[in-house]
């Protein structure tokens, strides 16, 4: 088995959360969902950033405040099909996969202004999807 060839999602983070965007994998065109669910206090400001992949979460947080899902479908004569809807985890060497396609989740740092609506509040996520045969 080869090794996985990852690039990088164009995930726009100032955009917020969700969304939804397409991009080329090899020959194939998928199309990306991508939202978060967490649960963080109402008076936290909106450059508040949550770590997903810290087992803290927040520094003063206990555990993770939530999780990242995203869904990856490609067209179809019958319409789109969803070949993998998953909750990921922002972990080095963590690889979820879903027919052709392989995904990592390498950071996911989510600003709370970003939860529903645009702006420039330091949110990061970066995925890595890679074709896993042609």
């Amino acid at each position: 088995m080869s090794t996985l060839q990852f690039q990088r999602l164009p995930v726009a983070p100032d955009d917020g959360l969700p969304q939804a965007f397409t991009c080329t994998v090899g020959a194939g065109d998928y199309e990306f969902g991508l939202y978060a669910n967490l649960t963080v206090p109402d008076e936290d400001p909106p450059e508040t950033v949550y770590d997903l992949a810290s087992a803290a979460g927040l520094a003063r947080a206990a555990a993770p405040v939530g999780y990242v899902v995203l869904r990856v479908s490609r067209p179809g004569p019958a319409g789109a099909q969803v070949i993998l809807l998953r909750k990921l985890v922002a972990e080095p060497g963590m690889v979820h996969f879903g027919t052709e396609l392989a995904v990592t989740l390498t950071t996911a740092k989510i600003a709370r202004g970003n939860l529903n609506g645009p702006g420039h509040y330091g949110t990061e996520i970066v995925i890595g999807v890679a074709q896993r045969w042609e």
